[in-house]
């Protein structure tokens, strides 16, 4: 058992208030949670030249990546920094520093059935100290960027395939590791009576 943290951002006025996005897509709902660690897609969905380096270190229960992304957001090149907080199964916290936006994402993902799954996100964009009104511009602006990749992603989550043992790049060994580390949620009896779905222990989850 584990306690999952406040998160600050939540109640603090230097946020403005959340964007508030909900979809359901046909996977896993561990899949969910591999998607930070699937450094590949940062190219094609989110405008990466080249995968983030990013660090996974599992705490028991709860886990942490670190690393940087750089792309271009309205014609300007971003480099930013995050740090990913994942408490246990279903509660994951981003935050994002950068020059021109700083923000926190919280994710919460739930299983609807063996074979669907809903994930909320709350998006959490900072305020810009002497400029109130900037935040709101910056919020529409990332709305409509930070949806539209949504989407992208539900759209490939709906056609992924189960793969026990899947054909990884030498950068993806985080989708090993978070597997390793996810795998402490299930049951011996769920692996009894499941032993060929993605939720199995053995991280046998699909991955294209």
């Amino acid at each position: 058992m584990w306690e999952v943290p406040e998160i600050p951002e939540t109640t603090s006025a230097d946020f403005v208030a959340p964007i508030d996005d909900v979809c359901r897509a046909r996977i896993h709902v561990q899949e969910m949670r591999e998607n930070i660690v699937d450094e590949s897609h940062f190219h094609f969905i989110h405008g990466q030249s080249k995968p983030p380096v990013q660090d996974l270190r599992p705490d028991g229960p709860f886990a942490e990546v670190r690393g940087r992304i750089h792309r271009r957001v309205l014609g300007r090149d971003i480099d930013n920094s995050f740090d990913i907080f994942m408490y246990g199964p279903g509660v994951m916290v981003v935050r994002v520093h950068g020059p021109v936006i700083s923000m926190t994402a919280v994710a919460l993902t739930n299983p609807i059935d063996d074979r669907t799954s809903e994930m909320r996100m709350l998006y959490y964009v900072r305020k810009q100290a002497g400029l109130p009104f900037l935040a709101s511009i910056l919020k529409l602006a990332f709305r409509a960027e930070a949806l539209r990749e949504v989407r992208q992603e539900v759209r490939i989550w709906d056609h992924k395939i189960h793969r026990p043992r899947p054909v990884l790049l030498p950068h993806e060994l985080g989708i090993k590791s978070l597997r390793r580390w996810y795998a402490q949620f299930y049951s011996s009896d769920a692996q009894a009576e499941q032993p060929d779905t993605p939720a199995s222990p053995s991280g046998s989850v699909g991955h294209l």
